[in-house]
Parts: C-alpha cells; structure tokens; sequence
C-alpha cells in the first residue's frame, strides 16, 4: 500500500500557534493602551526576513513540466487568477461590506495560491505530484506580477490606495524577498550542494519562519490602535465567509474537472492548486499597504485557521468520492466473465 504524506505537527499547530500569537499582542496592546509604536521598525524587518524565508525554501522545477498538460493548468490558472479574485471579491461583498477591512483581508488572504504544503493534500488524496509541482513556478511568478493589479482594482473600490504605496508594498515584501531568497538558495546549491540545503537549511527554516512570525505578529499587534469589541466580533462573520470560499472553491474544482474530462489525480491536484493559500507572503504587503488597519492583517492571520481542516476534509472526500464520481470504464479489450 503506498504510504502518503500528511501534514506535519509544526504544520498542524502552525494556525493555533499565530492565533495565540495574535491574541498576546492583542493583550499587550490592551494593558499597554496602544502605546508601542515604537515595535514598527522590528515588524517590517522581521516580515521581510520572513517572506526571504518563506520564498528560500521553494524549490522551482522546469516551468515547461506543466506545458505537459496544457488544458489542465490552463484550467488550474485561469482558476487562480481570474476566478478566484472574482469570488473573492464578490464574497466580501455578501459578508463583509459593512467592514470593509475584513473585505479587504479576505481579498487578500484568497489572492495568493501556495508555494508549499498544497504538494502534501495531493499525495494524501493520491492526486499527481508531479504535475502540481510544476504548477508551483506559474502561481508564484503570476501572484507576484499580478499582485499591483488586483490591490489597484479589487482593493482599491474599497478603500483609497495611493498608487505609489502599491508598488512600494509589493516591491518591498513581494518581489525583494523572493529575489533575495532566491539568490541565497542558488548559492547555497551551487556552492554547499542539495545535500546541505535539503538538509541542515530546510530543517532550519521551519522553525525560523513560525517563530519569526510569532514575534513580527506579537509586536504587530501590540502596536496597533486599539481594537473595539464589535470589530472582534465581526471576525464570526469573516469565518463564516472563508468557509464560502473553500465550500465554493471545491465544488467549482468538481465541475471543472467533470467539464474537462480530468482524471481523478489531476483533479485532486486542480482542487488543492485552488484552494491552498499562502497568507505569510500576502500579510507583508498588507502591511506595507494598510498600515494601522490591524482588522486586515486579523482576516489573513484568520484564514489558515480554517484551511488546514477544510483541507484535510476535502483530501478524505476525495478519496471517498473516487468510487462514485471517477469510476474507471471497463477495458472493452477484456472479456467479461459471466457467472455459470
């Protein structure tokens, strides 16, 4: 029986651990009556080491492997870059447009496809890796040029953005990051070998990434304004709307896929291409972009709370639906056997 990946325990607690995080610097913000300013300077170098971490820990494999199925990620993108900003857009609307920075997370949360663990739901639901893998470069280098679009169109009917602060934002915690990490990853490669970066580096990163995030969101938080009570409480609704967007986002990868004709492993692999997010890239520019909006950076933080077991949920409905949904046609070559 083929033995399948699951999810880490850092990753499991990955949620709970920025939630706890998120909540210290909400008490510190409340004792303290919103008078750490001072923390910005840590919070912006300490995101951008981050994002470097994050993008250093990507390995990118040959964009023409996905050229292999042109039709599918054709699908798979179109999905992640014209769709999904769409749906995001239009579920804020029905949820959250008496708060517009819970509409503005929720658009941002939803407008970066992941660079990462997407790859361990495939092999759970028994999808194609190796297709998913090269997804990977797609999403990531069109997230990046397509991030000042979507802030200038999709955010910007919801609050002012000055133009000048969208390229900042992008420029600084997007697209530095991914050239810096990208740089040191070559480096390490070229001059240490795949052994030491597969190695001693990546067991490095994991626990760096969560808890230099831990601090840049305690210090984030705790130098905010201070929050009101009904803003905590819109959060149940911004819950409510990210489980619309992964209830919507897994029904459309079911009929997209009946529609193209895609294999069960293809399918599982569009499913989780879609539904996957990566809000430690985006909550950089959300910062960058929205400062003192501390409800923005809440609705992304908030998200990956909800997706890790939606995820789990829809790679045990996958397999589960298999049998009925993808049921393989008969070999007309073999004979059938009749019972005597």
């Amino acid at each position: 029986m083929k033995q399948t990946k699951t999810p880490s325990r850092q990753d499991q607690a990955t949620p709970l651990v920025l939630v706890a995080a998120m909540l210290l610097g909400l008490d510190l913000n409340w004792l303290t009556h919103g008078t750490l300013e001072f923390l910005h300077p840590l919070v912006d170098i300490g995101i951008f080491l981050v994002i470097t971490a994050v993008m250093m820990g990507v390995r990118i494999p040959d964009l023409r492997g996905a050229l292999k199925k042109r039709k599918a990620t054709a699908l798979a993108l179109t999905t992640n870059f014209v769709v999904i900003p769409g749906v995001a857009w239009l579920l804020g609307w029905a949820f959250l447009r008496h708060s517009p920075d819970l509409w503005i997370g929720l658009v941002l949360y939803t407008l970066t496809p992941c660079v990462g663990w997407y790859l361990i739901f495939i092999d759970a639901a028994e999808g194609d890796v190796a297709w998913g893998a090269t997804l990977l470069p797609w999403n990531l280098g069109l997230q990046i040029v397509l991030m000042p679009v979507y802030l200038w169109l999709l955010i910007g009917h919801v609050l002012y953005l000055n133009p000048w602060t969208v390229f900042q934002s992008v420029g600084l915690f997007f697209v530095a990051p991914f050239v810096v990490g990208w740089g040191m990853q070559w480096g390490i490669l070229h001059y240490r070998g795949s052994a030491t970066f597969n190695g001693p580096v990546k067991a490095v990163l994991g626990p760096f990434k969560l808890w230099a995030l831990v601090v840049v969101i305690v210090a984030l938080f705790a130098s905010q304004p201070p929050l009101k009570t009904h803003d905590l409480v819109a959060l149940l609704t911004m819950v409510g709307a990210i489980f619309a967007f992964f209830a919507v986002m897994f029904l459309l990868a079911l009929f997209n896929g009946a529609w193209a004709h895609l294999s069960y492993e293809d399918n599982v692999t569009l499913t989780f291409t879609t539904t996957a997010r990566n809000s430690e890239v985006v909550i950089g520019v959300a910062m960058a972009a929205f400062p003192g909006h501390p409800l923005v950076y809440m609705a992304i933080l908030v998200g990956p709370l909800v997706e890790l077991p939606v995820l789990l949920l829809v790679a045990q409905g996958l397999v589960r639906l298999r049998p009925l949904l993808w049921a393989r046609p008969l070999d007309p070559r073999i004979p059938i056997s009749k019972e005597r």
